[in-house]
């Protein structure tokens, strides 16, 4: 992966999985944004790291737990916390992912091999599957005023 990729894939995408499932569940956005800025160049700097030196199954899984202990340390919420929004974080990933991926793909007639050689293609790929989606996404929740009250994302959980 190219060095640049870190700054247009990986912390963009921290970034926007952390503040939609900040606006699902009601946490404030605007009073974080300091941590969550922090906490995007860090995990950014780990999956990118991660997607240089490990290529297997596992790598999901273990950016996953990475996400999830994060946010429970940056945020000091409960670490069952830090797993549903690392949980609903995921699976809007892998569902835009899943959605998305596809028809990038036979809009631009391009294959996998293709995106993933080219750094330039990997990066559009990135901003029209996932980048775009989550912002629409985030957009909506924000504008509806959406929220989802849990028991455990009270501000109880989320310690001073």
């Amino acid at each position: 992966m190219a060095w640049f990729s870190y700054f247009l894939l990986s912390v963009p995408e921290a970034f926007l999985l952390l503040a939609v499932s900040f606006a699902l569940f009601g946490i404030s956005i605007s009073k974080e944004i300091k941590s969550m800025v922090i906490f995007s160049f860090l995990y950014g700097g780990i999956t990118f790291s991660l997607s240089i030196i490990m290529q297997s199954s596992l790598k999901p899984l273990l950016t996953f737990i990475i996400f999830s202990l994060l946010v429970a340390y940056f945020f000091r919420f409960k670490l069952i916390s830090g797993i549903i929004i690392g949980l609903i974080s995921f699976i809007f990933l892998f569902t835009f992912e899943i959605l998305m991926v596809p028809l990038f793909m036979q809009l631009f007639s391009l294959s996998v091999e293709q995106i993933i050689s080219t750094p330039w293609l990997r990066i559009a790929a990135g901003l029209f599957t996932l980048h775009l989606p989550m912002l629409l996404l985030l957009l909506f929740f924000k504008l509806s005023n959406l929220k989802i009250k849990l028991p455990l994302l009270t501000s109880a959980s989320h310690r001073p």
